[in-house]
């Protein structure tokens, strides 16, 4: 999902969903204008691709009214008490190595923001998003604990999670994220395929989970180079009373998120090659010279022309098509 760096409220961005099936999905928001969708496919975009968009961040008649209106009650007490206030030096901080930040959210109530991220998690596994999904395990326990815990009066579910915080404070839990961001790639949403822990990237945060009580000091891979920055004893959450927030520098979070769209653009080359020796064996009835595919992939990378026509289904075919005449 991508804002105009001038404008961070809702309506106005654009979202890319790359995948080897569709190739490129794009939706835009409401609000955003004209000129910048033409910009984006190189065209105007027509009657039937506005009337086929599809938001790749909603997914609609899943939960009950009621329980939306649960869920927006963390959504805005973490937006207004954390997302809003954790760079504004209100907290306590502490800094550590490589120019790491702890803020100390000594003002929040840890209960609730871990309702938060879990429902982050939990919702994004009920839909399946990017593939994803809990183990069913791990999948009830949280759908349980958020059931047990959430209400619409904020004072209510303060109670709630008193009674059950010792079971909510036991998930191990890292928060990183960035004071500035040089571009407009802020909201990229990615879900790692590991399991022991989870790794979410959701828009200006990196979310390290684990279900299990040494589960992120002892099982990590490299996560994108983010494993080379992490102080485990100064970042960790588990059992905590006062819940943590890692800053890291804006250098490496974007080279944490670089990271990301080199492993999704890798895995999606990877398809494309698949597709493209698959029709040129149906095609000629041997395998493709190894030259011939590198002067397709090539030919395909370096086209200059938008992102929404390069990853067209019809961009790509007319390129297959060419190599196979």
């Amino acid at each position: 999902m991508l804002n105009p760096l001038d404008e961070n409220k809702r309506g106005y961005g654009s979202s890319y969903n790359i995948s080897s099936n569709k190739f490129l999905d794009v939706f835009f928001e409401r609000k955003l204008d004209s000129q910048k969708i033409n910009e984006v496919l190189g065209r105007e975009i027509t009657d039937e691709e506005i009337e086929n968009l599809v938001d790749h961040y909603a997914v609609k008649y899943i939960l009950c009214k009621n329980c939306e209106d649960k869920f927006e009650r963390i959504e805005n007490y973490f937006n207004i008490t954390v997302f809003k206030e954790v760079f504004n030096n209100k907290h306590k901080q502490v800094i550590i190595n490589n120019n790491q930040i702890i803020h100390l959210l000594e003002n929040a109530n840890n209960n609730i923001v871990r309702l938060f991220i879990l429902s982050l998690i939990w919702r994004a596994s009920i839909v399946k998003f990017d593939n994803f999904i809990l183990n069913h395990r791990d999948q009830e326990q949280i759908r349980k604990l958020l059931n047990e815990c959430l209400d619409l009066d904020i004072n209510e579910l303060e109670k709630k999670t008193i009674y059950h915080q010792k079971k909510i404070r036991s998930y191990p839990l890292m928060l990183f994220s960035t004071r500035f961001f040089s571009d407009t790639t802020s909201n990229l949403v990615h879900i790692d395929k590991s399991t022991s822990p989870y790794f979410f990237k959701i828009n200006e945060y990196i979310i390290l989970l684990g279900t299990k009580q040494n589960q992120i000091r002892f099982n990590t891979n490299a996560f994108y180079g983010l494993s080379k920055y992490i102080n485990y004893n100064e970042s960790i959450n588990i059992n905590e009373e006062t819940i943590k927030i890692t800053e890291i520098s804006g250098s490496d979070f974007h080279s944490i998120k670089d990271e990301i769209f080199t492993k999704i653009g890798d895995e999606f080359i990877i398809q494309l090659v698949t597709i493209f020796t698959s029709l040129y064996h149906s095609f000629y009835g041997n395998l493709a010279p190894k030259e011939i595919v590198q002067n397709f992939l090539d030919d395909f990378i370096d086209e200059d022309i938008t992102i929404a026509e390069k990853y067209s289904p019809g961009n790509i075919k007319k390129k297959i098509s060419e190599y196979l005449v």
